[in-house]
């Protein structure tokens, strides 16, 4: 039996040019933007009163998160912002030591409020705990300006190291057709080589790619921290939650439907770090909870069409189409891998009218990118081709995972939040 691959070659060739040509766009913009030139835009006139600057309210869902917490809230109001920056904690049913270190935070900062859930309505995940914080929010300041309220979610263990950090927040905010606006994240304990794979799998594959969008289709996914939602654009969302409770990456799943309003998301070229998880079991955990949401949303607006149905521009829709594939990816891989080994056992006979110079070339053509984020986390030049390669073998779990996902919503599972464990304070 002869198979012929042309086709599977066709595919992955397209789609790691297209990945690549993120690469060279970042890399060609920002050598250009340190070029001094001649002719620059006028700069935004300053904004000379606190009342000028958007209202920044964050939002911390927390269960069991007193390990964590206080550092955090810390970190937020140790930054600099000219108009109100206060801070909502949502107290998720935590049976820990969080409801004694949410009352020491309120004791030392006085724009931090708190709003504790008790089961059964507690613990229903992320996105349900942000809802109920958001009614909580719209019930305590009925009169506040939605359109220059901008509401931010952080996790619990979201911090923030650039001074002027909310400072560009609200410079952001001060284009009325911004509805969101979403910053890079950094790994904190990247001392450590899994936590450190995490990390180049940030920058390379989320903050290198989203900094693209931004410039290009303006296709820009939100994530789960340090993100920023316009008031008035949430209360638009709000009969469906705003953030789906059921899904498990809520923040995927709002930014398909923000995209879908009048405006854009914007990317912030800052920061928030967060802790990595340092075990195997852990992350295989997460990156599972990933997989899911990220096949349901794949599930509930590219499969069914919706996505393509939108009003969004052709091109951002096209961008987006091209990430939430990315997902069905790794079944052709694995098909690949499996007429492989048939053929290696005789079983059936692959055939091929490319070059295997192409074929290779697919296989490592993402190196570039993991050897640029490398840098931009700081790693030596002299370890990272062996941190490449290491990259690349650590990537390959998300082959088995998605599998899994598959699985667990092909058998209609019910999606269930597990919480990742804190393990520094």
């Amino acid at each position: 039996m002869e198979i012929y691959t042309d086709a599977l070659t066709i595919f992955f060739f397209v789609y790691c040019l297209l990945y690549n040509a993120f690469l060279f766009f970042y890399v060609v913009v920002k050598h250009r933007q340190r070029r001094p030139t001649v002719e620059t835009s006028p700069p935004a006139p300053p904004l000379s009163d606190s009342d000028d600057w958007p209202i920044l309210t964050l939002m911390i869902p927390a269960l069991n998160e007193g390990k964590v917490l206080y550092k955090t809230v810390e970190s937020l109001f140790e930054q600099y912002y000219p108009g109100t920056l206060e801070v909502l904690i949502i107290d998720d049913g935590s049976d820990d030591d969080t409801p004694a270190v949410t009352a020491a935070i309120q004791r030392e900062f006085s724009d931090v409020y708190v709003y504790r859930r008790e089961r059964p309505e507690a613990r229903q995940g992320k996105g349900a705990a942000l809802n109920a914080g958001l009614k909580f929010l719209f019930e305590k300041f009925p009169h506040r300006p939605k359109a220059d309220w901008v509401i931010g979610v952080f996790d619990a263990d979201g911090r923030v190291e650039e001074l002027d950090f909310f400072e560009q927040v609200g410079i952001a905010f001060r284009d009325p057709s911004v509805n969101a606006l979403q910053c890079g994240v950094r790994i904190r304990n990247r001392h450590k080589l899994l936590p450190l794979m995490q990390d180049v799998e940030f920058v390379a594959f989320s903050w290198i790619v989203q900094w693209v969008r931004d410039k290009t289709s303006g296709a820009v996914a939100l994530g789960g921290n340090g993100q920023f939602i316009r008031a008035d654009c949430l209360e638009l969302l709000q009969p469906q939650g705003p953030w789906m409770a059921p899904a498990l990456t809520e923040d995927l799943e709002i930014s398909v439907r923000i995209h879908q309003l009048p405006g854009r998301i914007r990317f912030l070229d800052r920061h928030v770090s967060q802790e990595g998880v340092e075990s195997w079991r852990a992350l295989l955990k997460q990156r599972h909870r990933w997989a899911w949401g990220t096949l349901q949303v794949f599930s509930m607006y590219v499969a069914s069409g919706a996505l393509w149905r939108s009003p969004m521009p052709l091109f951002k829709k096209l961008d987006l189409h091209y990430y939430l594939t990315f997902w069905v990816v790794p079944f052709l891989v694995l098909g690949s891998w499996l007429l492989a080994l048939l053929s290696l056992v005789g079983y059936v006979r692959v055939s091929n009218h490319f070059e295997g110079w192409l074929l290779w070339a697919n296989s490592f053509s993402f190196w570039p990118t993991m050897a640029l984020a490398l840098v931009k986390t700081g790693a030596s030049r002299l370890s990272i081709p062996k941190l490449v390669v290491l990259g690349t073998l650590y990537s390959y779990h998300w082959l088995p995972l998605l599998v899994w996902a598959w699985i667990d919503m092909l058998r209609r599972k019910k999606p269930h939040w597990l919480k990742t464990q804190r393990i520094y304070s």
